[in-house]
């Protein structure tokens, strides 16, 4: 499986119908930020999962990792589009993007 992190931003990808990746962006939601999925990339692909998991420190207020994984599911070009920012602000402090290409 492929995976993409934020150093990817702003990319693309070739992807086959039927194979699947996953993004993986570093998040802390004690501090009340999030990463809200903007755009799915429509019809072209699916998402099978959206999960958090914690760093494993005990420190208060550690961060951990956001991840989707996404399954191509038909030919065409798409972009995926993600916001860091907390629920109650409508401008986002960091964006990640990538465009799927898919054959």
């Amino acid at each position: 499986m492929l995976q993409f992190t934020k150093d990817q931003s702003g990319g693309a990808a070739d992807m086959k119908v039927g194979e699947t990746f996953e993004v993986e962006l570093p998040e802390n939601p004690t501090t009340g930020y999030r990463w809200y999925l903007r755009s799915s990339g429509g019809s072209l692909l699916q998402l099978q999962d959206d999960s958090f998991q914690a760093s494993g420190e005990t420190t208060c207020g550690a961060g951990g990792m956001r991840r989707w994984c996404f399954r191509a599911v038909q030919p065409g070009s798409s972009d995926l589009e993600m916001e860091y920012r907390r629920s109650w602000e409508k401008r986002p402090v960091e964006a990640f993007s990538l465009t799927i290409r898919v054959s």
